[in-house]
């Protein structure tokens, strides 16, 4: 028996989990997992776990520049607001890491069986592709789960055979996010990626919901301090999670 694996799944036994995941990186993935956090914790306490052995973007989102402290109840979250953060970051600080395929699983045991979550509602922010890391998930958690891709022909075609994947672990997603699918302009809507139609067609193919966001240039300007963000990306976010409840 793994004691880590054992304590993870008794941690999150009676938690609602959502888990943001992607085909491929630089789709906006961490983006929106902390924008659909912030949303959520304006009604509740929320937690935030941060996966993502490689990219700690989380923190860098959020411009948390420390480490995790750690008491006799596990790893303490850093605090923004309602909303506790966890993050590998916040274990190895600002680093790259390098890790044999085998122990990234074991990474994400350790960080979801050891960090202290108490609230009752936890959004996940994985690592993107198909991993260890998500076979590991799937056998701790029954995890709700968004999916992020862009609109483009390459992001589409790497998430259809990540639905596969999915789908032969028996998960299905809620929901397919299409970020940055459009751009409003005084000129009328730019479609930057061509038009919706194939990601429509997607959802349609794999009977999921699918939601198109709209590319908002001036989140760049909250990096380090996307919790003061509240344009519209985040209350289209914010709008779909009200109509799912």
């Amino acid at each position: 028996m793994n004691p880590i694996l054992e304590m993870a799944k008794s941690r999150f036994k009676a938690k609602k989990v959502i888990a943001v995941m992607s085909a491929k990186g630089g789709v906006g993935k961490s983006t929106i997992a902390s924008l659909i956090a912030l949303n959520l914790s304006e009604r509740q306490k929320t937690a935030l776990i941060d996966l993502d052995i490689y990219g700690n973007s989380t923190l860098k989102l959020f411009g948390i520049n420390k480490l995790h402290e750690v008491s006799k109840e596990g790893i303490e979250p850093f605090l923004v607001s309602n909303l506790s953060i966890y993050s590998i970051g916040g274990l190895v600080g600002d680093h790259y890491v390098v890790l044999p395929g085998k122990d990234e699983g074991n990474v994400v045991e350790s960080l979801l069986g050891l960090a202290n979550v108490k609230e009752d509602l936890v959004v996940i922010d994985t690592p993107p592709g198909m991993g260890e890391e998500l076979l590991t998930l799937s056998r701790v958690l029954d995890p709700e789960i968004y999916l992020v891709t862009l609109p483009s022909k390459l992001s589409l075609k790497i998430v259809k055979h990540m639905l596969d994947y999915l789908f032969d672990l028996g998960l299905k997603p809620k929901m397919i996010l299409a970020n940055m699918s459009f751009l409003n302009t005084t000129n009328g809507r730019i479609y930057p990626f061509g038009e919706l139609e194939p990601v429509k067609e997607l959802g349609e193919e794999f009977d999921i919901r699918v939601e198109c966001l709209q590319f908002d240039p001036s989140i760049e300007e909250f990096v380090g301090r996307i919790q003061d963000y509240n344009g519209v990306l985040k209350e289209e976010l914010a709008r779909f999670l009200i109509c799912k409840e």
